[in-house]
């Protein structure tokens, strides 16, 4: 029942390997929605809003009260999910929510910055200047959330089991990573629910 949770940045082609590695495994891919049905379930669907809006066009702003709630019932959803089993789980801090957690792989896929607003730029049909103001933006907001929601920085390096610089890989390069790490990390898990208790004392 494999878990991981995968936070990218904008450009990193990270939404593009979390989608291959769900096909490859056979996992269930919960993303976007995740953000609507939490923020439906605490009855403030602005902050929903609020969290997809990453460059701030909408001008919602929503209060304190309500971000708290919404914050709780997506730890609740991530939870749920992770208990279900074989899921891929993209952002919203699953790297927090489930810290801790045996069987649980935590990635981050990064790129420079570079090579993302070139990525931005391709994708999207736009001018340098408006990939940057998105680069800039989305980096801005996926940092924000993890700050109040778990007062950490998403760049912390102990937050994850693996990180991955496309600068060095091609998206098939990176989903084989990952899925060896599954595949691994399921074997110690087994290895050690198997392994015999030891003997009391010290010795």
């Amino acid at each position: 029942m494999p878990v991981i949770t995968m936070s990218r940045e904008l450009g990193s082609h990270g939404d593009d390997v979390a989608v291959a590695v769900a096909e490859r495994l056979g996992l269930r891919l919960v993303g976007r929605e995740l953000i609507n049905r939490a923020a439906r379930q605490a009855g403030a669907p602005e902050v929903a809003l609020a969290e997809i809006d990453e460059l701030g066009l909408l001008g919602v702003k929503p209060g304190p009260a309500a971000l708290r709630l919404y914050h709780e019932k997506v730890t609740a959803v991530i939870r749920d999910q992770a208990a279900a089993g074989d899921v891929v789980l993209v952002g919203r801090g699953g790297q927090m929510a489930l810290a801790g957690q045996p069987g649980v792989l935590h990635v981050r896929i990064s790129a420079p910055r570079e090579q993302r607003i070139r990525a931005v730029q391709a994708r999207c049909s736009v001018p340098t200047d408006v990939a940057t103001a998105r680069v800039e933006a989305s980096d801005r907001a996926r940092a924000g959330y993890l700050r109040r929601s778990y007062g950490v920085s998403c760049d912390h390096a102990g937050l994850y089991d693996i990180t991955l610089n496309m600068a060095q890989f091609d998206v098939p390069t990176a989903v084989d990573l990952i899925c060896l790490a599954v595949e691994r990390l399921g074997a110690c898990q087994r290895q050690t629910n198997s392994a015999p208790s030891a003997a009391g004392g010290c010795e």
